[in-house]
């Protein structure tokens, strides 16, 4: 709940991880949408164990990974074990890889679908 208080701050600490024109494209789609669609994949996660639960649970095709280093959700030490063609790759940032990170994000993405999926000649 703590976290619910930094809405009101006029000085909040840490550094902005986006520039107040990109933060109003997030508070337009919330303020048109909701955030009932947003949260409809935590509020059915029990909901889908249950479905998947005779599934197959293995990606096999080759899959990048990108971590924050500082995100609260850790990395899974197992994640090989389900994703045995992944690469992994971390960046000094938190959960909002894409929001805190986009320069590095987009080449991390570029060169692993190049190495990955060359385009066809």
């Amino acid at each position: 709940m703590a976290m619910i208080t930094l809405v009101d701050e006029t000085n909040p600490p840490g550094q902005l991880l986006m520039s107040e024109a990109e933060l109003d494209v997030f508070a337009d789609a919330f303020s048109r949408g909701g955030f009932t669609a947003p949260i409809n994949w935590y509020r059915n996660f029990t909901r889908n164990w249950h479905t998947l639960a005779d599934v197959r649970q293995q990606v096999d095709c080759p899959a990048l990974m990108i971590h924050g280093r500082y995100d609260m959700v850790q990395a899974s030490p197992r994640l090989e074990e389900n994703v045995p063609n992944v690469e992994v790759m971390t960046l000094d940032c938190g959960h909002w890889i894409q929001q805190e990170k986009p320069a590095e994000t987009n080449t991390a993405m570029l060169r692993w679908l190049a190495r990955n999926y060359p385009a066809a000649p």
